[in-house]
């Protein structure tokens, strides 16, 4: 897909870093050819989901607008004057257009308050990017009127053994658009990204020992990097891609190491008898946090890079494990077992200075977390409809919401960081 991009200087209209209000936005109806009339809708109807599912804007119903429209069916001076008066801040409107094989569809944003057009974003691509160029669009006004990262064009790669073996799916971040990129048929776990998005590592069983590998996912090249003696698990790039932290039991128990992504200059960073799992890179790229038995059960704990200065994290109960530490650095997640003895998500400051649980109580397990790009948002795994599913929820525990239902075991997901 390809696309030209055209905007105003970036404005920040009604919000703040935190404590923001949100914005009201109305979309006016897309435009397309009646024989479209299907793939204008989808197109409509993603871009308001993703802007619901952003936490920054607020949809206006169109019916309390005076609706005019220009001779292309874009919305006129006079509308865009009459959402102003009624509190609309942001108008925004698309055109999606058949050209031979290629679809384009060709979106814009109006700010009331100066009645001007502010973002004009041009994308082109087959009929099966229509919804990412929808995603795209709202990325793109996320960014603009908030100067937040927009993660409607993220991915999520997990676990799913819905062709009978487990194998590593990607879907968008929505749900939508499951697709299986590995066909290893054996067991298959602990799908990480690469730091650009490019690769994804994960631990395979296909050589008979749990070994990982790397997938580059626009060759679909497979190779594999660590294969140890033993259980190798849980490769995480750090943030500048310069290094890769993982867990093997090559020494007897589990101890993180790290080495180059070409498998060079392999360190071993920790020194414990105990387990030593789950390695997760802060976003400096400066510290990991971890999971460790070290104390008798299962804690998060927290470490410089090199491995020295080691600090244990959580406190509250007396299992918790799978942290995985916000792109903005504020926040680390992880898996913690309340007092039913059942898994939940909790997050924790990474000074250690607070600490929220995120689920509900419930006779069901959740755990996996793994972080969107924009720290606000989290993946995670849950059992509470009877079956291992995807799901995600706001880091403020708002807007809990199922992203598989393919009537298969659905786990260990990670979000894509770009």
């Amino acid at each position: 897909m390809s696309g030209a991009v055209s905007d105003a200087a970036d404005v920040f209209i009604g919000t703040t870093r935190s404590g923001y209000e949100k914005i009201p936005l109305m979309i006016v109806p897309f435009q397309g050819e009646n024989s479209v009339a299907e793939q204008v809708l989808l197109a409509e109807t993603v871009l308001q989901a993703d802007l619901e599912r952003s936490q920054f804007f607020t949809i206006v119903a169109r019916g309390k607008v005076a609706s005019s429209l220009g001779p292309t069916g874009a919305p006129d001076a006079a509308m865009i004057s009459n959402a102003g008066t009624a509190g609309v801040q942001v108008v925004a409107w698309a055109r999606l257009v058949p050209r031979g094989d290629d679809w384009v569809l060709e979106s814009y944003a109006y700010e009331t308050a100066k009645g001007e057009q502010v973002v004009a974003v041009r994308m082109v691509g087959d009929q099966k990017s229509i919804r990412m160029m929808a995603h795209r669009f709202a990325d793109k006004l996320v960014s603009h009127f908030t100067g937040e990262p927009g993660i409607a064009q993220t991915k999520i790669a997990y676990i799913s053994d819905i062709s009978g073996r487990k194998e590593v799916y990607l879907m968008d971040y929505d749900g939508a658009n499951e697709m299986r990129i590995t066909a290893d048929r054996n067991i298959v776990v602990s799908p990480r990204w690469s730091f650009d998005a490019g690769q994804i590592s994960y631990t395979s069983y296909r050589e008979g020992n749990p070994d990982i590998y790397f997938l580059d996912l626009s060759s679909g090249r497979r190779q594999r990097m660590i294969s140890f003696p033993g259980l190798n698990l849980s490769a995480a790039w750090s943030p500048k891609g310069d290094r890769v932290a993982f867990a093997t039991t090559k020494d007897g128990n589990a101890e993180i190491y790290t080495m180059k992504p070409d498998g060079t200059d392999l360190k071993r960073i920790t020194f414990n008898t105990a387990d030593d799992l789950s390695p997760s890179w802060s976003p400096t790229g400066r510290q990991i946090a971890f999971t460790s038995d070290r104390g008798g059960n299962p804690q998060v704990y927290v470490m410089d890079a090199d491995g020295s200065n080691v600090h244990r994290l959580t406190f509250n109960g007396d299992y918790n494990t799978s942290a995985s530490w916000s792109p903005k650095g504020d926040w680390i997640a992880y898996a913690c077992r309340n007092e039913e003895k059942r898994l939940k998500i909790c997050i924790d400051s990474s000074d250690g200075q607070q600490s929220v649980r995120l689920t509900e109580s419930g006779p069901w397990d959740d755990e996996a977390p793994s972080w969107a790009l924009n720290g606000r948002d989290l993946t995670f795994t849950s059992n509470r409809t009877g079956k291992n599913q995807i799901y995600a929820i706001h880091a403020d525990g708002t807007g809990l919401v199922r992203l598989t239902s393919n009537g298969a075991s659905n786990t260990a997901p990670a979000w894509s960081p770009r």
